[in-house]
């Protein structure tokens, strides 16, 4: 009864884990911790394109804690995020606008620049907005799917640790048993 109850349980456990999503659950760091580090190291397991050792169970929780002090991206799209900063001055790039087609023989009014420049500048900013609104979707698309993989990683590592553990258990109850009987036992 206990061996069927018990893997009863850990079943339901196992198909949650694996059907967890990012939206309804996050990952605790001590799960992160046991089930993702340091549990597949003691069973030998891996992940594709991530080799589990100790060391790098401890560079990996080293580089977090320097990611938490420190979060500058250097990436494409991060930079992308950080040109609206350029497009809210455009009184200083206007005045040397006008400076270069004055010297190219046209002579433009301040006002006919700005209204050029204002064009210009409403659609630099909205195609800014939409490359922010993209990039958010998909830096969020990519937490999400690194998550869920968590999640179904995570399963596998608690369906592996209770297939050794009942294993185990199966062989020494077996083995208790047998022995233990006592017309097995010839004297």
């Amino acid at each position: 009864m206990f061996m069927v109850a018990s893997s009863v349980v850990l079943t339901v456990v196992v198909l949650n884990y694996h059907h967890r999503t990012a939206d309804i659950h996050e990952m605790p760091p001590w799960i992160k911790s046991v089930f993702l580090q340091w549990l597949p190291w003691i069973l030998r397991m891996g992940r594709p394109g991530k080799k589990i050792t100790r060391k790098t169970i401890l560079l990996s929780n080293r580089m977090k804690e320097l990611e938490l002090k420190e979060r500058s991206s250097k990436s494409l799209l991060a930079n992308v995020l950080d040109i609206d900063d350029d497009f809210r001055h455009p009184i200083s790039g206007s005045q040397t606008a006008i400076g270069s087609s004055a010297s190219f023989g046209r002579a433009t009014t301040v006002e006919e620049h700005h209204n050029s420049m204002g064009c210009n500048h409403k659609d630099l900013h909205l195609i800014l907005k939409e490359l922010q609104f993209i990039t958010a979707r998909m830096r969020k698309s990519d937490e999400e799917a690194e998550i869920i993989s968590d999640w179904k990683f995570a399963a596998m590592v608690v369906d592996r640790f209770c297939l050794i553990v009942f294993t185990l258990f199966t062989i020494i109850a077996t083995v208790t048993v047998l022995l233990s009987a006592p017309h097995i036992i010839v004297q």
